[in-house]
């Protein structure tokens, strides 16, 4: 029982954080998603092209790569192939 009110609190929670986001900042929140897509459609064609290539390098698409293109923009991209290429080795 308690952790159904601990789920609802945390929904509601959300609900009006999302809602005075939205009511404040509008273009942060399409700033994110144009990032969040733009960066998406990176990930899909570099690993297709490293792929190409030959190279084992691969950053898959999951929410926090998503996430972290969405919030970081072009260094969050260079940040998750970083990443990828450093536990390559």
């Amino acid at each position: 029982m308690e952790n159904i009110i601990l789920s609802i609190i945390i929904v509601i929670c959300i609900i009006f954080i999302a809602i005075s986001i939205i009511k404040h900042k509008p273009e942060r929140i399409v700033n994110f998603l144009l990032r969040a897509c733009v960066g998406t459609a990176g990930i899909c064609l570099l690993d297709f092209v490293l792929g190409l290539g030959g190279y084992n390098i691969n950053v898959g698409l999951n929410g926090i790569t998503i996430l972290s293109n969405g919030l970081l923009g072009l260094p969050g991209f260079i940040m998750l192939y970083g990443l990828a290429y450093y536990y390559s080795i």
